[in-house]
């Protein structure tokens, strides 16, 4: 019974573990083995022991598991804090014999360990050494390695103080492009805004999901912010986005589907020029396991297409995939544990549209009573 362990990550660890057990559900069935215990719904299933951990004791992501393990909230930005967190993740490894980790937070740290947890029989799941996600997670140094390799990438320039922003907005809107700004580092769009010099800052305030501020603001922002300060100044894209997940084997693209973003639906691709960017892509940065793709369209007629973003694990949308006929959670837990070849991997088909909904789940009868002070 192969145990696979996903640690404190998005919220999407969730459908991964129930996509996990339909994928093996199905498996056994197309090879004859009876699957009377198989039921997805209920989370049960005879062949895998799912274990997650979460910091928050009641993420939904632990009624999804086999096992659900309390995470300790690790100080990861001290040397300590690292040795600690690693530390407990060997041991966790150890005590429940896990054949597989998934590790979601802490890749890099991980990665960097991989001979200690082989040593203690655990296979380590991460898209590449702990030196190449550093680089792929720091937006300005992927940027450049991106450039280096002939891969499409938006105008960029990074600054950390008010002469230098000022500077690259001028040369940025010298060449006619809309200028943006966004941290080198960071997730979920936090720290993106498009820049307006006529934009102001009542209007921002009223509307920040409009993201849109005037340079005044960033101006007055850095000239307030720590020396150690790195922002990013590039052009802004017009275009339609995609987010392409994938399953890759030693920089090999295995099988995908994008999502072509319009509006509060997506539109699940199979082909397309964000396939042969992702492709190379993946090549060029030797990445394996589940991964996504950002690209975005310089203009408004899905023209002159540029590479944004790798994130070098699953992305918030992947469920979606499915109904393109692939269950790429299953699918890459298949392909590390030897279950599956890359050259068997089932064809995705493009062509339906897709949105997500709002689902409420019960996790307790009754809330837990909280002692009110006298």
């Amino acid at each position: 019974m192969p145990t696979i362990w996903f640690n404190h990550g998005y919220s999407s660890i969730r459908d991964a573990l129930i996509m996990i057990r339909e994928g093996a559900g199905e498996a056994n069935r197309l090879a004859g083995t009876p699957t009377s215990d198989l039921r997805p719904p209920d989370l049960r299933a005879s062949d895998l022991r799912l274990i997650a951990s979460h910091r928050d004791p009641q993420a939904a992501v632990l009624d999804a598991a086999d096992i659900g393990l309390p995470e300790p909230a690790f100080d990861r930005t001290t040397e300590e804090g690292e040795a600690t967190f690693v530390a407990w993740c060997l041991e966790t490894c150890r005590i429940h014999g896990v054949d597989l980790f998934v590790p979601q937070g802490g890749r890099s740290l991980i990665a960097a360990r991989a001979d200690d947890f082989a040593a203690i029989g655990t296979r380590i799941a991460v898209p590449a050494s702990a030196d190449m996600l550093a680089l792929i997670e720091d937006k300005a140094a992927f940027y450049e390695a991106a450039l280096d390799v002939g891969l499409p990438m938006p105008w960029t320039r990074e600054i950390g103080d008010v002469a230098g922003f000022d500077a690259a907005l001028a040369d940025c809107m010298a060449a006619q492009l809309e200028p943006c700004i966004k941290p080198p580092q960071g997730v979920f769009g936090a720290g993106f805004w498009r820049l307006d010099p006529d934009r102001d800052l009542f209007a921002t305030l009223m509307n920040p999901d409009s993201h849109v501020i005037a340079p005044d603001v960033v101006r007055l922002a850095l000239d307030t912010a720590p020396a150690d300060t790195r922002l990013l100044v590039l052009e802004y894209l017009a275009g339609v986005e995609w987010s392409l997940d994938c399953v890759c084997k030693d920089g090999r693209l295995v099988v995908g589907v994008a999502r072509r973003k319009a509006g509060r639906a997506q539109l699940l691709e199979a082909e397309g020029p964000v396939f042969d960017i992702a492709r190379k892509a993946v090549a060029a940065f030797g990445l394996s396991g589940l991964i996504n793709v950002q690209c975005r369209a310089a203009n408004v007629d899905d023209s002159d297409i540029r590479l944004l973003e790798i994130n070098t694990r699953m992305s918030g949308g992947c469920l979606y995939t499915r109904y393109a006929g692939v269950n790429l959670p299953w699918l890459h837990i298949a392909l590390e544990l030897g279950l599956v070849a890359a050259d068997d991997m089932p064809v995705p088909q493009g062509g339906a549209l897709v949105a997500a909904i709002g689902e409420a789940m019960l996790i307790a009868d009754r809330a837990p009573q909280v002692p009110v002070d006298a």
